[in-house]
């Protein structure tokens, strides 16, 4: 029994349920090689197809969300984003106007959101109809449901079928909401609560994310990274104009001055002159404060201390580990990659539910372990990429017997590797089978990642891969939180400061790790095991391999292009070793 989860906006993506299991997860951005593509995700499609031997016929359901219109969907992110930066006289005095009438705004988008609503059913019909021709699949088997439902239903494999979770989902905007709190009792989700878009903080941090010289939907990991600078005395002067901003009222919503899409000109008017650092870390501060009050308040009205996190918002790993502190939650589970890419494991998560209530089937979930659901490339394909191209011109290749020890040895000489081995991992952390690997204990990689191959900002951190066994030696994680997910950060421990200072925060030195177990991937396992053997150390520095600017790789090809286009001397496909020629 199939079911074809789908996002069809910011970062489209497909997934396949197979009773019950999800089987692959892969977004249209590793193909287009266009960063977070919008639009029917048809490359993933047929990817998923062909690997499992199906066809759409195969398939039982097929189920989006509604926030994202089929209307010249191929163009929706280029055209978002326009809507930030383009415009500007117009922008300009309708954020004016928001600023100075918030209340005038408000009766705008309750009538606007009374109108949605009315005309929903004719909207999800045409929807149909374009997903039923473009996918050549019938109309009955094509089911629309909320947003914030997919986003919270995504993290729902994973957590106790036999204790109730709340779910808090938080994101810019989906369905009219910008965040919902739920509770998941192991087969249903009952909503407690929706607040509406006009408070939300995720278009406040796109707003802010503009307003500092980077792309909103984009970098706000950059504005996340650079709040850490901030002293929190010069925070403390302008926090408490952010204050005003958004605040959770009695029912548990957020409410908000003004409409935060329209933020524009509150930036303009109040953080003129203001430090970049300073904004930043003001704007991080009111995140993790507002997310942990929300917490706290729920988990004290319902009881239930295990919470699970998903939503764009919570790609802010900093809040996810305020949130994780607190001393109320018993067990968190932070959905992987929980942007609107994870709403088509959402989508496939209540097909799955629909289809075995209609059938009378038993629901029966397998929780989603490793994240490696894409594709991979066999030695053949390797070989005959090989002898087409005339690689050997440009590269020395040589297949090793042991690639992992050669790997290790490669990088406790200080040189850096990018790895494309196994299946390809699904969502925006790189997980060790599309990575650039480097010595943690060498700060001097830093520099090279940054100017000569990645071209990343210089106060960004890095992240390291740690072996399981190695994982109390290296964070501080007293309520035993899995994180093989790089999904939420620690504080670090004296040791690993001495020990991988390349790959943590060289200013509050905390760590987002991946934990490798042995069952996630055995062989990543073994290759960190052998540069253990070497340095003694028990983790290495992992980030994602592309090019700045770029979607991580997906093929030999992709890495290929990045070798060719960087200052990388070092390639790993599969058990092969490419090396440029001096």
């Amino acid at each position: 029994m199939y079911i074809l989860g789908l996002n069809i906006g910011h970062n489209a993506t497909a997934c396949l349920l197979k009773d019950g299991k999800i089987v692959n997860c892969v977004s249209e951005e590793r193909f287009s090689r266009i960063k977070n593509h919008s639009g029917i995700p048809f490359s993933s499609i047929k990817y998923i197809l062909e690997d499992n031997q199906i066809s759409m016929n195969d398939i039982c359901l097929v189920v989006l969300d509604d926030h994202y219109s089929i209307t010249n969907i191929k163009d929706y992110g280029k055209h978002h984003l326009e809507w930030y930066t383009k415009k500007t006289f117009l922008r300009k005095n309708v954020f004016k106007m928001a600023y100075n009438y918030p209340s005038l705004f408000k009766k705008y988008h309750s009538l606007k959101s009374i109108f949605l609503r009315s005309s929903k059913n004719k909207l999800d019909e045409t929807k149909k109809q374009s997903i039923s021709k473009a996918l050549k699949v019938p109309i009955q088997k094509i089911k629309i449901i909320d947003h914030h439902l997919a986003h919270a239903f995504s993290p729902c494999f994973n957590l106790n079928k036999e204790e109730k979770t709340l779910i808090f989902t938080l994101d810019g905007e989906g369905s009219g909401s910008c965040a919902s709190l739920n509770i998941f009792d192991g087969k249903n989700l009952k909503v407690v609560s929706r607040s509406k878009k006009s408070a939300s903080l995720g278009n406040l941090y796109a707003i802010c994310t503009m307003f500092l010289g980077m792309k909103p939907l984009q970098h706000e990991f950059k504005v996340m990274g650079l709040a850490a600078y901030a002293k929190e005395k010069n925070i403390q002067k302008i926090y408490p104009k952010f204050q005003e901003l958004v605040w959770l009222n009695k029912s548990l919503k957020f409410d908000s001055k003004f409409d935060m899409a329209l933020s524009d000109y509150w930036f303009f008017k109040e953080m003129k002159f203001q430090r970049f650092d300073v904004i930043a870390g003001a704007l991080q501060k009111l995140v993790e404060e507002r997310t942990c009050e929300w917490v706290e308040k729920a988990i004290k009205k319902t009881g239930i201390k295990n919470i699970a996190l998903s939503g764009g918002v919570f790609m802010n790993v900093k809040a996810n580990m305020r949130i994780a502190q607190l001393p109320d939650v018993k067990n968190i589970f932070v959905m992987p990659s929980c942007g609107d890419e994870a709403n088509a494991i959402g989508c496939c998560l209540y097909g799955y539910s629909l289809y075995c209530k209609e059938k009378n089937l038993e629901f029966n979930l397998t929780p989603i372990k490793d994240l490696y659901l894409g594709p991979e490339y066999n030695e053949e394909y390797i070989k005959q990429l090989i002898k087409k191209e005339g690689l050997e011109k440009e590269y020395i290749i040589k297949k090793e017997k042991n690639v992992n020890k050669k790997i290790a040895e490669l990088l406790s000489k200080g040189e850096i590797v990018g790895r494309c081995t196994g299946r390809s991992e699904w969502g925006a952390r790189a997980l060790g089978n599309r990575s650039i690997l480097a010595d943690p204990s060498n700060p001097k990689v830093v520099q090279i990642l940054n100017e000569a191959i990645k071209d990343r900002d210089f106060w960004m951190p890095f992240t390291p891969s740690i072996l399981d066994n190695f994982e109390k030696k290296y964070i501080q994680n007293k309520k035993r939180i899995f994180a093989p997910y790089m999904a939420i950060t620690f504080d670090s421990t004296e040791t690993a400061r001495k020990e991988i200072p390349a790959a943590m925060h060289s200013y509050d030195f905390t760590i987002r790790p991946q934990i490798v177990t042995k069952e996630y991937n055995k062989n990543y396992y073994e290759l960190i095991e052998e540069f253990r053997k070497i340095k003694g150390i028990g983790g290495v520095l992992n980030t994602s391999f592309n090019l700045h600017g770029e979607p991580n790789i997906l093929t030999p090809e992709d890495a290929l292009h990045t070798l060719k286009n960087s200052s990388l001397k070092y390639l790993v496909v599969n058990n092969y070793l490419f090396k440029k020629r001096e």
